[in-house]
């Protein structure tokens, strides 16, 4: 059985890198473990240089659900909203503007919406729908839409952004089959302004019928900074739920993905590694470390893991945290639970995300309830920059 899995290894780190440079002499490697500075919470003026609060506007047409919040973006003095059932607009002041998309399987319709991007010169917004895209412009009209079927296999697009005129997309497939065997793969595309495909990448492809993916609802995988593209995926060769036994919980064993990658020239070129003591393996062999995301600004660097072996005895928790380095004074910290406090507004235990095409910025949301409220307000969005 070991020597099952360590072929496993061989070939999922022969594919990863398939598609990339091996350069890995100058990789800069970020330890996490030896950042002992473990806190609660961290202050966002350690990392922030300023804090914008929209308070959105609330209507029979733009109610939202917190728990169903894809993906936000700044644009054109308006701020876009994906959330599962549909796609809110409101200006900078959060005024409602109107609702872009319709429940339903017909053309410009959708299931659900998984997240959204936009191309800023041309004022359109590209709907990631499951299985197919919808481009409508910035009033709500629809442009054109694409679905999927002409790939080969089930495939579901996890990740959308624009740059450079192309339409970049994550796609993963399951339980695919080939002549040695079943396999899930990863790829991500590049397609024109006509959805026409122009290359792909392959960025795992890895044999095994247990495998699985740590995503977050939130699947910023593909980000834009400064006229470069990050990509990060996350991977595990196991999901949860974990083994039991004999009272003793034990993860079962996964890879661990670690390795931030610059897309250039349709090559993913690694640009950080982000280090665990024995890369998350305990004596046993097992692997306790899953990572979920990680991206960088130009002065921070980000991670988002779960460690599976802390709280294991009491057979009930996962530990969550953020890793937040600083490059400029070599200082990091681990966020315990994602957990990071406002001292601008003085509002605690946040979530704050990234926005997609800029990583200098970030968002979080936060509902403000007033004694006299008969309902449940929209959430009041806050834009922060991050110090350079």
């Amino acid at each position: 059985m070991k020597h099952y899995y360590y072929h496993c290894l061989l070939i999922l780190s022969f594919l990863i890198f398939s598609c990339s440079d091996k350069q890995h002499g100058d990789l800069p490697v970020i330890p996490v473990d030896v950042v002992n500075n473990i806190v609660s919470q961290l202050p966002l003026t350690e990392i922030a240089e300023t804090i914008k609060a929209i308070e959105l506007e609330l209507t029979d047409e733009s109610v939202i659900d917190l728990r169903r919040i894809h993906r936000i973006i700044l644009c054109d003095n308006l701020v876009f909203i994906a959330q599962e059932a549909n796609i809110l607009v409101f200006e900078e002041d959060g005024s409602f503007v109107r609702s872009i998309g319709s429940k339903g399987q017909g053309p410009g319709e959708y299931i659900r919406c998984h997240n959204i991007a936009v191309d800023e010169t041309n004022k359109r917004l590209f709907v990631n729908a499951f299985s197919k895209i919808i481009c409508y412009d910035f009033l709500g009209n629809v442009l054109m839409e694409s679905s999927f079927s002409q790939l080969n296999g089930w495939k579901t697009i996890k990740d959308i952004n624009y740059f450079n005129n192309e339409l970049l997309l994550i796609l993963r497939s399951m339980d695919q089959e080939d002549e040695k065997g079943v396999f899930s793969q990863v790829e991500l595309f590049r397609l024109n302004d006509n959805f026409i495909i122009v290359d792909s990448c392959t960025i795992l492809k890895h044999y095994e019928e247990r495998s699985g993916f740590s995503e977050d609802l939130l699947q910023d995988y593909i980000l834009i900074s400064d006229s470069t593209v990050y990509l990060y995926y996350p991977f595990s060769t196991a999901l949860p739920p974990i083994l039991i036994s004999s009272g003793r919980v034990k993860q079962q064993k996964s890879f661990l993905r670690d390795t931030l990658y610059r897309f250039e020239n349709n090559k993913l070129i690694p640009e950080l590694k982000i280090k665990f003591k024995n890369d998350g393996i305990d004596a046993e062999g097992y692997m306790f470390i899953n990572i979920s995301h990680v991206y960088r600004s130009s002065r921070y660097i980000f991670a988002k893991y779960y460690n599976y072996r802390q709280g294991l005895y009491d057979n009930e928790h996962y530990y969550s945290y953020v890793f937040c380095y600083d490059t400029k004074t070599k200082k990091g910290y681990r966020v315990l639970m994602d957990r990071y406090t406002d001292d601008f507004n003085q509002i605690e235990h946040i979530l704050f995300h990234p926005f997609h095409t800029n990583p200098e910025m970030f968002y979080y949301w936060y509902t403000h309830l007033k004694p006299d409220d008969r309902e449940e307000p929209n959430p009041t969005i806050y834009i922060g920059r991050l110090k350079k």
